[in-house]
């Protein structure tokens, strides 16, 4: 039986940043109605991801430094890439450019 919970362990180390990526990825990358439900399934996976991180980083267990640089990843990653709305935003009609 240790076996069986020391794999358990292996793969949700591995598993928790897998998942926060993905959930940050398409928060970012789809658009519309799509793009509400990525956000908000986002904001559960951060919600999830702070409390594991929390626990494993009480418990001293092996795998909080690949959960606090999950957590890290998933906060820096929502505040500094841009969503497809934003670049939509950036992005200047052709006679604007050629003034600049």
């Amino acid at each position: 039986m240790p076996q069986g919970i020391s794999l358990l362990e292996l793969v949700e180390a591995f598993a928790l940043p897998l998942i926060g990526m993905a959930s940050l990825a398409s928060s970012k990358l789809l658009d519309g109605a799509a793009a509400r439900a990525a956000e908000r399934w986002f904001l559960g996976v951060l919600l999830a991801v702070t409390v594991i991180t929390c626990r494993t980083v009480i418990v001293s267990a092996d795998a909080w430094l690949m959960h606090t640089a999950t957590l890290s990843m998933m906060f820096v990653g929502a505040l500094l890439l841009p969503d497809r709305r934003a670049l939509a935003e950036r992005r200047l009609p052709a006679s604007t450019r050629m003034m600049i």
